[in-house]
């Protein structure tokens, strides 16, 4: 069992949170359970209007003077599964499983993004060993899908002056910076022809890692949604094809690792048809070599349904391929990616029409100007319309902050080594805190996780026992 692993305070309170859902937006029994907790501990507590808690502890003996400090982590978790998993993120508790030195979850990812973080926080609230000054754990809630939490915190219901925010996924980093990010939808309305012509396959492009749209995206990574897109539209280019539907990835923020469309073709193609999508299986296999060697593309024929025209089927297979995915540049003064788009969730039907939401992520504004251009560009050439949200900005570096320094020399006192100090491309609700209360010194490190945002989610359990030593001699030494 997990609850046996040192540190077992911290173990024991990730299991818990481990039984009860918290998918974003829907975090209300999480913040239920922190809400009783600080009640049965005597702790003071307080929410506010969206669902983000702060739970206070006084400082420990001789740390009445010290700094106060802000342990910040986020509740809810992204909610992804195998295509053969019933698993409900609503009802259900996620299903841990201990492989070597990895904790795993069966099917579904594991929530270690970023459970490990608020459960070392709560477990410092405990931890009679730990030393510090006065403590605000900050709970945020629906990070995940647009920092909701900390878009709509008050600038004025915080009081800490350093917040170590432990939402970072590789041990022995650093994170002083990260990029910000900006979600856009194209839409538009379709028509569909009723007379149901021609012979109806459903086609898939399947198996694919899939896995973090800020973190994981300098990986050639295969975007499902992308390739299939481009191979319906390599034969429509030559051949005659109707769209029926599309449907492609669950969240914008989780690369896709599956993708599905119903087409129709001329019966008289079949074999010409079948043998294209062979080929192209075969071609993706050798072009994801080493990236995602488990692709596969599947058809079946399926019974008749509406379809669009011709013409419009081409242009919306068009606009899956050409929309700005993967990286888009790379910083020539950092080793980082600077701007990227991930093509996250994509639906197209008789209902819905077409639907495509992107999250662009830069660490600079004119990165981000760039994508919002593009999607522009190409909503223009179809008649389809586009809307931005859940913008955040950038958290910029300052390496004269007092956590950062100390951070590092709790390292340097823990290992005998040097901390490796990163900006990294995923979004931190470090920024936005950061335009909010602008005085705050910050810094985020975290434990090693891999896998986040796909089923393939893990933590290396020693380096969890590491991180929570760490971040109590860092607390010891912000006095």
């Amino acid at each position: 069992m997990i609850e046996q692993q040192a540190p077992q305070l911290l173990w024991q309170h990730f299991a818990k949170m481990s039984t009860i859902p918290r998918p974003s937006k829907k975090e209300e029994a999480i913040r239920a359970f922190y809400r009783e907790y600080a009640i049965s501990k005597g702790l003071e507590f307080k929410e506010d209007a969206i669902g983000n808690i702060v739970i206070k502890k006084p400082a420990t003996k001789g740390y009445e003077n010290s700094p106060k400090i802000i342990l910040q982590g986020h509740v809810d978790m992204v909610c992804q599964k195998r295509d053969s998993s019933d698993h409900d993120f609503e009802k259900d508790p996620i299903a841990l499983q201990i492989q070597g030195e990895w904790l795993h979850a069966t099917d579904t990812t594991l929530g270690a993004d970023n459970g490990i973080g608020v459960a070392a926080s709560i477990a410092i609230l405990e931890d009679e060993t730990a030393e510090h000054g006065p403590i605000e754990v900050l709970l945020t809630v629906d990070e995940e899908q647009g920092m909701g939490g900390v878009h709509n915190i008050a600038p004025n219901w915080l009081e800490g002056e350093y917040l170590l925010n432990l939402d970072s996924e590789k041990e022995g980093v650093c994170t002083v910076g990260c990029a910000g990010g900006t979600d856009i939808v194209i839409s538009k309305e379709l028509h569909y022809d009723h007379e149901a012509r021609g012979l109806f396959y459903e086609v898939g492009v399947e198996g694919l890692k899939g896995g973090h749209s800020g973190i994981d995206i300098h990986k050639e990574l295969g975007n499902a949604s992308q390739l299939l897109a481009e191979l319906l539209a390599n034969y429509a280019h030559s051949s005659a094809l109707r769209l029926a539907s599309f449907a492609g990835g669950t969240l914008r923020n989780a690369i896709p690792r599956s993708a599905k469309a119903v087409v129709a073709i001329h019966e008289a193609h079949q074999a010409e048809f079948e043998a294209h999508l062979v080929a192209a299986g075969e071609a993706l296999k050798a072009r994801l070599k080493k990236a995602d060697d488990n692709v596969a593309v599947t058809f079946k024929v399926v019974g008749a349904r509406a379809t669009q025209d011709a013409q419009s089927s081409q242009q919306c297979l068009n606009l899956l391929l050409l929309a700005p995915c993967g990286v888009i540049r790379k910083s020539v003064e950092l080793p980082i990616v600077e701007t990227s788009c991930n093509l996250g969730v994509v639906t197209i039907n008789e209902k819905d029409g077409l639907r495509i939401e992107l999250l662009a992520r830069s660490v600079t504004n004119g990165g981000l100007d760039i994508v919002r251009t593009r999607a522009k560009a190409l909503a223009i050439m179809v008649d389809a319309f586009v809307e931005e949200g859940n913008a955040y900005p950038a958290w910029q570096p300052n390496l004269e902050s007092i956590p950062f320094k100390k951070l590092l020399e709790a390292y340097q006192v823990q290992t005998g080594e040097e901390m490796v100090v990163s900006v990294i491309h995923a979004g931190l609700e470090t920024g936005l805190l950061g335009e909010k209360y602008p005085h705050l010194q910050m810094v985020s490190f975290g434990p090693t996780i891999k896998g986040a945002h796909s089923p393939d989610e893990r933590v290396h359990i020693p380096s969890v026992a590491r991180f929570y030593d760490l971040l109590k001699l860092l607390l010891r030494k912000l006095k």
